[in-house]
């Protein structure tokens, strides 16, 4: 039988020989990327495990959910962070996102932040970074490209031994999906997304390319699109990080660190301006501050970490401080009325640049026995100056002016397009009246199909114009209003120029596909009887004869000629299907 006394001498012998007693006060909440030196990643079991951990071990603070399932039915976790005990959800504090993996071979800021979660709740890392703010953290946003493990998914990056993959399940790329929403993890993003209305998210990266010394680029948007407070707190941020960054002993970048020319390092860099496909230009074009983080590839795996570590530190440093003035800033731009304003869509740097002395490695080009192309050889053990230069003068390549009052959808494009505004947030209503005044459309006067698929879609570019046109309204047809919030990117996906436009994207190529048509004989016969019978168009036929040589030789723009002009020619064809007044 064993007696009392006898189990206190077990327990005194088994705590003597490190045994010690499982307990939520002695759960570990370190990384395997932690366990091993930095060495590994782990899984996406380790993460849920992890978020839940963290939940139960700091119920007051911590809360731990899924957002949704991917497509191979695996759960996508989020952490929340919260000053504010018992009252995580109602978020009366401002709300800072980071998002890590969605490309998930690239996957230091999972790592860095658990790293950052650790060190503030376990108060190693003084003062608390969370105080005053609710901290919303996606650790893997690509699940299942996470889960595509190998040892070989990212040739250009330094650890860790193994990693995910850059695509989804579906060979979708997350971070060209913002606007036309192909991917469900993407709708699952962006409607948790809409549900915090961070005012300040970042998306952690890892850039691939050349071999130079700064380890991270920090590009904040808006800093270089039209003018408003929140652009001006936008560059501020942008600064301040990049200070911070060197007081922490790091080299930051405030530009993506390409080079103009490929393999040139001495072509110099530049500022640029993303479209809304890429998420840190979709949460700008939503009225709120975002940034892309690059960490450099060639830099080892431990750096990488604690890079991504120190810039999230930073941003929430900064937040405590200014997240307020943000979130005014941003009030205004929302409540900011576009109708019938010019509103720069796009925008582009200029040749006018400024030299800089970049932190790199000395370099040599040889002709490549493999290749037979020039190959670039760095020497990492040899820092050198570069003087190059840099082009930072960006201004808008496509401006737009934004209708009166708004959009109407017809309702045979109704019910895909407003599961897409449903996701963006953006507000529409039936139209119930007649066809309004001021109606306008626009007919693509040019257009070019893409001669390959990207992300799985023929794009399409098209030239043309709004113009005034008295058209019929179909009964059911969506209005959307310009009068809200989310006008700068409703006019993104519903502009046929943008870029980021369901037009651009494909979506309704089949508008400007010819459908029905006149046989050559046909219209031989037919454009006699028209000369005949109509004198202008006869003139007009001539005179385009002998004042433009291609006309003139071209037999089927001669034939076109008459059959545009007959009662049989398609006047929808080349009609972009959504009008504006």
């Amino acid at each position: 039988m064993i007696t009392f006394k006898t189990l206190k001498q077990l327990l005194s012998l088994l705590l003597a020989i490190g045994f010690s007693i499982p307990s939520s006060a002695s759960t570990d909440l370190r990384t395997i990327a932690e366990i091993t030196n930095w060495k590994q990643t782990g899984r996406a079991d380790e993460t849920e495990s992890l978020c839940k951990s963290f939940a139960k071990k700091y119920p007051e603070r911590v809360k731990c959910s899924s957002y949704g399932v991917t497509p191979e039915g695996r759960n996508l976790m989020y952490l929340v962070v919260s000053d504010h005990q018992n009252k995580l959800n109602q978020q009366k504090s401002p709300v800072i996102w980071i998002q890590a993996g969605i490309h998930s071979g690239e996957i230091d800021g999972k790592d860095a932040v658990f790293l950052l979660l650790r060190e503030a709740l376990t108060q190693e890392l003084k003062p608390d970074p969370f105080k005053g703010l609710t901290f919303v953290f996606i650790p893997i946003v690509n699940l299942d490209g996470h889960e595509r493990f190998g040892k070989w998914n990212r040739p250009n990056q330094v650890g860790p031994e193994e990693m995910g993959w850059r695509t989804t399940a579906q060979n979708l790329n997350m971070n060209r999906d913002f606007t036309k929403l192909d991917a469900p993890e993407t709708k699952a993003l962006l409607k948790l997304w809409h549900q915090f209305d961070p005012i300040f998210s970042a998306d952690l990266h890892v850039t691939d390319g050349a071999q130079f010394q700064p380890e991270v680029g920090l590009i904040v948007s808006p800093t270089d699109q039209e003018p408003s407070e929140l652009q001006n707190f936008g560059k501020l941020i942008e600064s301040n990080l990049v200070n911070k960054m060197k007081n922490r002993s790091h080299l930051a970048l405030p530009y993506y660190p390409d080079f103009e020319k490929t393999d040139q390092p001495l072509s110099g860099f530049s500022r640029s301006v993303s479209t809304p496909r890429f998420s840190q230009s979709y949460w700008s074009n939503q009225n709120r501050l975002g940034m892309l983080v690059e960490s450099h590839s060639w830099k080892d795996y431990a750096t990488r970490v604690h890079v991504h570590h120190d810039v999230v530190l930073s941003v929430l440093e900064l937040a405590q401080k200014d997240a307020a003035k943000w979130i005014k800033a941003a009030k205004i731009l929302d409540e900011n009325k576009l109708s019938e304003k010019p509103v720069s869509l796009e925008f582009k740097h200029t040749d006018l640049s400024h030299p800089i002395d970049f932190p790199g490695y000395h370099y040599t080009k040889e002709k490549s026995e493999i290749s037979s192309a020039e190959s670039i050889h760095y020497f990492p053990e040899k820092p050198e100056i570069w003087h190059t230069a840099l082009f930072d003068e960006v201004k808008p390549s496509l401006t737009i002016t934004a209708p009166k009052n708004g959009y109407l959808i017809p309702p045979s494009e109704a019910e895909w397009m407003i599961k897409k505004l449903d996701v963006h947030g953006i507000k529409y209503s039936i139209y119930k009246k007649e066809a309004p005044s001021g109606l306008e459309v626009f007919r693509a006067t040019g257009k070019e199909f893409s001669p390959k698929s990207y992300e799985g879609h023929q794009t399409l570019s098209v030239k043309g114009e709004w113009k005034a046109e008295k058209r019929s309204i179909a009964k059911g047809s969506i209005f959307v209003s310009i009068d809200q919030p989310h006008a700068r990117l409703l006019m993104q996906i519903l502009e046929p120029l943008a870029s980021d436009s369901f037009a651009s994207w494909g979506f309704f190529n089949r508008f400007f596909e010819q459908k029905e048509y006149m046989e050559d004989y046909v219209t031989e016969v037919v454009a006699k009887e028209m000369l005949s019978k109509d004198p202008e168009m006869k003139k007009e036929f001539y005179a385009l004869l002998k004042s433009d040589p291609s006309f003139e030789k071209d037999s089927k723009k001669r034939l076109e000629f008459f059959y545009k002009r007959h009662p049989s020619y398609d006047e929808r064809f080349n009609l972009y299907p959504v009008y504006r007044f």
